[in-house]
Parts: C-alpha cells; structure tokens; sequence
C-alpha cells in the first residue's frame, strides 16, 4: 500500500541520515513528507516545543539506558498522543528492548539504522491488526487509445475467475465508454463514476449495488455509456473504491482508461502488476518507452512493469517487426497476442470474450500464459509467513550482548 504519512527523522549518524532521507525512493513512501534534522533525540525535545508532532518520529540516541529513559520522558511531555515513535540507539540488550516498547515506543532499532530497517519499521509501526487483507491488484494501461488493453484486461479476468477459481472484480475506470460491462453482455444498474462521487458513503454494501455479473466469482463495476463532462473523481475517491474492491475479491483487475493524472500515477506506484499494452507502430513504441521508463524508475527493483504486444500479426501492416519492440522498449515483451479481428469480434456480439467462446484459440493460449504470470496464481492463497524478529535482534547472533 501506498503510505500517506508525515515523518520526521531526528539523527546522529550519517549512515541513519541517509537512510531516512532515501525512503523517498521506495515507492510506498513516495507520497510522505520526510523532514530530516541532526541532533538526534535531544534535537527533538526542542523541535516538537514549538512545532506540531509528525505522523511518525524516528529518533536516534547514544546515550546509554538511563539517559535514553530520562530524555523519552522529556520528548513524550512535548508529543502529541497517538504519533508513532521508532528509537534508533546504541544499546543492544533485549532486555532493555522490552523496557522500550513497555513504555510506548513502537519500535526499536540498532544505530546505525538502513533504509530497509527504517521501512520494516514504519511498516510493523502503522499496521492495524485489524484491516482486512487485501487482494492482489492487476493494473492494465494501452500505451495508446485502441491497442486492445481493455480486451486483454477482460480476458485475464475471465480466465482468472473461471479457469483459475478466483473470486475476481474487474473495476472499468475509463467512466465514460468503458466496455466491460458491455464485453460480458451485462448491463450496470448504476454507472461506477455515481459511486465516486460521493466517496464518504462508500462501503461494502454500496459498492455491491454496482456490481453486475451472473457468478460470485467475477464481478464488474464499469459505466452504461453515460457521457458526462463532471466526470473528475478525486484521488481518495478512486483510492477507496480501489480499496474497498481488494477487501472483496482475491484478485481486482483495474482497465485504465487513458489519460495521466495524480491517481494513475498512484496506481502505478501501488499495484501489484502494472500491464502495459501495446501494437507495432512508431507512437505505441514511443509511448510505450515513455511509460514503461517512467514505471521502471518509480516503482523500484523487482517491480518492474510488464509489456504485451497485442495485434502482433498486423506488423506486415505497420513494417515494424518485434525485434524492432525490443530493441526501442527498455522491457521484452512477455507474451504476444496475435492479430485475429474476426474471432474477436464473433466474441463481442455473443458478448463473451475470446478466452470462453475459443479456449482453444492460440490467443486464448498466450493471454492463458499472461495470466498465470501476473496472476501468481502459487501465491495467491499461499500459507501465512511466521513473524519475524526486529532487525536489531537478528544481529545479536553475530555479536557480544549483554546478559
């Protein structure tokens, strides 16, 4: 999930500096404000004297027990309740880490502290035991309008809830002539864009009001072709619907309509799988390179974008051929659907998509493939992780602690 916090960092060292300057980097924070002063815990006291407290407090300190004690109870005089506060110190005793989170401290750290530290942190800090879990988020974006991106998000929700056995909610974001009601012969009772404009009442039981399909497994929320020129949802509304659709479903297919703005961009930070879809033709690949450039840098390692050439057969057509793809695109393709406009559209007028009407198609076969990739589908009701220990306490394995 994406974090929307206020942080301030309070620091001695600069290793720990760095490290909490550099959230900023890690995709999760890139929303969050992050203020840095030396000085460490001290530096602190006197900061929150005069100004409001962050969201989260990171501090550091090298003082030894008593000292450390003595100034947190200075720094809680000045703090206002509920802020989440991570100490960074140089004492290394469980002992004392007992006595630390006995007295409010969220988290406790050994200086100097990394980034990842510092993450892992802020994460165990602001979890709520109680928030439901989430489903995996599927993003799908045409590098350019007519690509097909909606068809082969349609056809990946299709296969997900029927073939895989995923309960599945496909969410049509383009709120004025998405077709993925349409491509599944249904009719919305209310368009999507009418619960987005009012994202206070939201919840469970409205959003299912919105709801079309005729099994449990797939649900739509997409629009009736309703044109209107007031269609500008808000980040938090789009973020809520988002939200709310994970709590519901082990997979939510999102179909990007295709414009850039604040909360495409949010999404291509958040989801699980960003899904580029483009064709053979110079603007695809220039647009494509741009957007997948852009993913590449802001969504961090291993989080790299994935790209389908859709309409491959029709580069006899466009003179472009996919090692042309290749070597202009920062990514190789991971599948390619072939060009059959016929079956496609047989498809659309019994309002079925390919992957039903013609599983044995070989475009059924790669978009099967495209799929299993970003569905991980291995993982998707794999078992529970054991808890892990603070990071601090993983290193006195490899050094001298107190008794």
């Amino acid at each position: 999930m994406l974090h929307r916090l206020k942080i301030d960092a309070f620091t001695l060292t600069h290793e720990t500096a760095e490290a909490a300057l550099a959230l900023h980097n890690l995709p999760k924070f890139a929303r969050c404000p992050v203020q840095h002063q030396p000085g460490g815990l001290q530096a602190a006291v006197q900061h929150y004297m005069h100004q409001p407290s962050a969201d989260v407090i990171i501090v550091e300190d090298d003082g030894d027990v008593g000292q450390l004690h003595s100034r947190l109870e200075q720094l809680a005089e000045v703090v206002e309740p509920g802020r989440k506060l991570i100490v960074i110190g140089a004492v290394n005793d469980i002992g004392f880490y007992r006595k630390i989170v006995s007295l409010g401290v969220s988290d406790y750290l050994l200086s100097p502290a990394t980034i990842d530290e510092i993450s892992a942190s802020i994460d165990r800090a602001t979890h709520d035991p109680q928030r439901p879990t989430h489903g995996r988020l599927l993003t799908f974006m045409g590098a350019r309008g007519g690509v097909g991106s909606s068809t082969v998000a349609q056809n990946v929700s299709w296969l997900l809830a029927k073939e895989f056995n995923q309960r599945v909610i496909l969410v049509d974001l383009d709120l004025t002539f998405g077709t993925s009601a349409l491509a599944f012969n249904e009719e919305p009772r209310q368009p999507i864009s009418d619960a987005l404009s009012d994202p206070q009442r939201l919840d469970q039981v409205l959003l299912k009001r919105f709801m079309v399909g005729d099994d449990d497994r797939l649900q739509i929320l997409s629009t009736n072709g309703t044109l209107r020129s007031n269609i500008m949802p808000s980040n938090a509304a789009v973020e809520k619907l988002v939200d709310l659709s994970r709590q519901m479903a082990d997979v939510v297919v999102v179909d990007m309509p295709h414009i850039w703005n604040q909360w495409i961009e949010d999404f291509s930070l958040l989801a699980d799988e960003f899904i580029v879809v483009a064709s053979l033709d110079l603007p695809n690949l220039r647009d494509a390179k741009s957007i997948l450039d852009f993913l590449k840098t802001k969504r961090g390692e291993n989080r790299d974008p994935r790209l389908v050439i859709n309409k491959a057969d029709m580069t006899k057509r466009s003179r472009l051929t996919m090692q042309d793809a290749v070597r202009a695109l920062p990514i190789k393709p991971l599948v390619t659907v072939g060009f059959d406009p016929l079956a496609f559209a047989e498809a659309i007028n019994d309002g079925k998509v390919l992957a039903e009407r013609s599983k044995a198609h070989r475009a059924t076969a790669a978009l099967r493939q495209l799929t299993l990739e970003v569905g991980k589908l291995s993982h998707a009701k794999g078992p529970r992780r054991s808890l892990a220990l603070p990071p601090w306490l993983a290193r006195r394995k490899a050094s001298s602690v107190k008794a």
